[in-house]
């Protein structure tokens, strides 16, 4: 039988402990340092533990990204299947996935911020007072309340209320089929353009495309100015 000194039991809990509570105590991007990065969380009410990117440097720091698109290299004409359980590189570009978005805006009020720039640099924000993401038997209905203030110009608010559609599963309000059309999964409402709608998660070009394409946002330049980044980010609801 070996026998085990006092030191090494209590270094072997130490280590055990250290283990458990670094990598389960943060509940949010709110706990976390405040340092950019990847930390893994459990939303409370859940048993899920998952890894999520926290923006803390930019715009007052708090921020859990789920979208972040810069530079093409993630195809976003995805599957149900893929944007339910997310995909893509924390590190790169990624969706975190809308059973995880669920999950997270499930107990707390959260609000919602989206940066964007176009292929001249020049960028625009726009932000939310309420986001909340339903579970898979309601599509992942999307719940939306009214812009506080940016400079994109409103063009998400016509998408509350609206399930998810992908190319493989229809629930827009189109007799077409919207996710097709445009080439994203997303909320969406109708395969219009103009001002009042957007397409972030849209093919990435540099080149105005054709048939409704494109990643872009209405209230800045629509489908005519290309997007060359999009950041969706969500945070606990600052009153």
């Amino acid at each position: 039988m070996i026998a085990f000194g006092p030191f090494t039991i209590l270094l072997v809990l130490a280590l055990i402990l250290s283990k458990s509570t670094s990598a389960l105590d943060y509940r949010s991007c709110n706990d976390v340092p405040a340092v950019s990065g990847i930390y893994s969380i459990r939303p409370l009410g859940t048993t899920t533990l998952f890894q999520v990117y926290c923006e803390q440097e930019q715009f007052g720091g708090r921020w859990l990204v789920i979208q972040n698109r810069y530079d093409g290299s993630e195809n976003f004409n995805r599957s149900w299947t893929d944007y339910q359980n997310g995909f893509g590189n924390l590190q790169g570009e990624f969706w975190l996935g809308l059973e995880k978005i669920h999950q997270i805006t499930l107990v707390d009020e959260h609000e919602m911020f989206v940066w964007i720039g176009d292929f001249n640099d020049f960028e625009a924000t726009q932000k939310y007072r309420f986001f909340e993401v339903a579970d898979e038997l309601d599509n992942f209905r999307l719940s939306l309340d009214g812009w506080r203030d940016g400079t994109a110009g409103e063009s998400f608010y016509v998408y509350r209320d609206k399930p998810f559609s992908t190319y493989d599963r229809d629930h827009d309000n189109s007799i077409l089929n919207c996710a097709k059309e445009m080439g994203s999964g997303y909320w969406h409402f109708d395969c219009g353009t103009g001002v009042n709608r957007n397409n972030l998660n849209g093919e990435y070009s540099d080149k105005i495309l054709g048939k409704k394409r494109g990643m872009w946002w209405g209230g800045f330049g629509a489908e005519k100015n290309p997007l060359k980044w999009s950041r969706m980010m969500i945070r606990t609801r600052v009153y």
